[in-house]
C-alpha cells in the first residue's frame, strides 16, 4: 500500500511519512574522523537538556516540518498531527500518513484522538522491520550528519534552533529531483 501510494496518491491527497529523531541531549556531539572541524569531547558530560524531534517529511511537495518536544508520548503525537493537519487548507481532503509502529503510534489515545479530531488523516502502518519504506529516515540522518554532528549544544533551545534552521534549509534548497536521488540512497542504507 505504502508504495501504492507514493506512485499514486489520490488527486486532492497528500502524502506525508513521519517519525521521531532523538532524544537529541545538550551536549556536544562528535562526527566523522575526517570532519575539518572535530569537536573536542570529554569522556564524561553533563547533559542540559533533551528533545525530541518530531517530523513528518511531504512527499507530494519535496518539503520538511518538524518540531521538538520534551517528551515522546501520545499527548506529543497528537499535537503534532495536530499542527500537520493546520499547515493543509481544505483542498486537500486526504493526507495520508506512513509511520513505524511505535506504541505512540499504534494507542488507543493516538487513534481515537485522530479518528474524533482529524478526519482527514488516514494513518498507513509501515510492516515491520521495514525503514526503508519510511523517506523521512534518509533525511534524519542528513539532519545528523549537517546540523548534530560535530556541534555543541548548551541547551535545550540550542537544539531546537540547530533543528529549525536545518529544516528552513532543506526546504529552501530541495527539490524533486533531489526526492529521487535520496530515495536510491535510502534504499542502499537499508540494502
Amino acid at each position: 500500500r505504502i508504495e501504492e501510494l507514493r506512485y499514486n496518491t489520490p488527486p486532492d491527497s497528500i502524502l506525508l511519512y513521519q517519525d521521531e529523531k532523538g532524544p537529541i541531549a545538550a551536549k556536544t556531539y562528535g562526527g566523522p574522523s575526517w570532519c575539518s572541524t572535530q569537536s573536542k569531547i570529554e569522556k564524561s558530560q553533563k547533559i542540559k537538556g533533551i528533545l525530541n524531534t518530531f517530523g513528518v517529511y511531504d512527499y507530494t511537495n519535496d518539503k520538511m516540518y518538524t518540531h521538538c518536544y520534551r517528551n515522546k508520548t501520545s499527548d506529543q503525537l497528537i499535537d503534532f498531527i495536530k499542527r500537520v493537519d493546520s499547515r493543509y487548507n481544505s483542498s486537500i481532503k486526504t493526507i495520508f500518513v506512513v509511520l513505524d509502529n511505535a506504541s505512540i503510534h499504534r494507542s488507543k489515545k493516538t487513534r481515537n484522538a485522530i479518528v474524533r479530531n482529524y478526519p482527514r488523516i488516514v494513518l498507513v502502518f509501515q510492516p515491520t522491520r521495514s525503514p526503508h519504506l519510511n523517506l523521512i529516515e534518509v533525511r534524519w540522518m542528513w539532519l545528523q550528519r549537517k546540523a548534530i554532528n560535530n556541534s555543541t549544544f548548551r541547551n535545550e533551545s540550542d537544539i531546537g534552533k540547530v533543528v529549525s534552521d536545518w529544516t528552513c534549509n532543506y526546504n529552501n534548497s530541495h527539490g524533486s529531483i533531489t526526492r529521487n536521488s535520496l530515495h536510491d540512497e535510502l534504499m542502499c542504507l537499508f540494502t
